[in-house]
């Protein structure tokens, strides 16, 4: 059960006295904040890299590991991603991109 779910179901129950649900309305609008503004920067700025990183991937015509990718691109941007931020990433793009392993190693492909 989520804070807001919580404090709706605060609310139903004590529906008789208005300061509790004054208190509960406050805390599910400063929850709906947070959300909203944590969510639009932060997603919009990982949205970003991971196109970069999709683009970077779509001008290669093998499947190339991060290393090999770092290597190749001609993004500047995509060449100072650590592999940590690099697999981060390919996950945030989810089916957008294949990932398969030769030898234990993982390359990656524009799907």
């Amino acid at each position: 059960m989520t804070k807001k779910e919580m404090f709706e179901m605060i609310k139903v129950e004590c529906a008789d006295n208005t300061e509790i649900v004054e208190f509960c309305d406050h805390q599910i609008e400063i929850l709906s904040k947070k959300r909203s503004n944590a969510n639009s920067k932060k997603r919009l700025e990982t949205q970003a890299r991971a196109e970069r990183l999709y683009n970077a991937l779509a001008e290669m015509d093998k499947p190339v590991t991060f290393k090999e990718l770092k290597a190749l691109t001609s993004d500047e941007e995509v060449q100072t991603y650590s592999p940590q931020r690099m697999s981060a990433l390919v996950r945030f793009l989810g089916d957008r991109v294949n990932k398969e392993y030769i030898k234990k190693d993982a390359y990656f492909t524009v799907a």
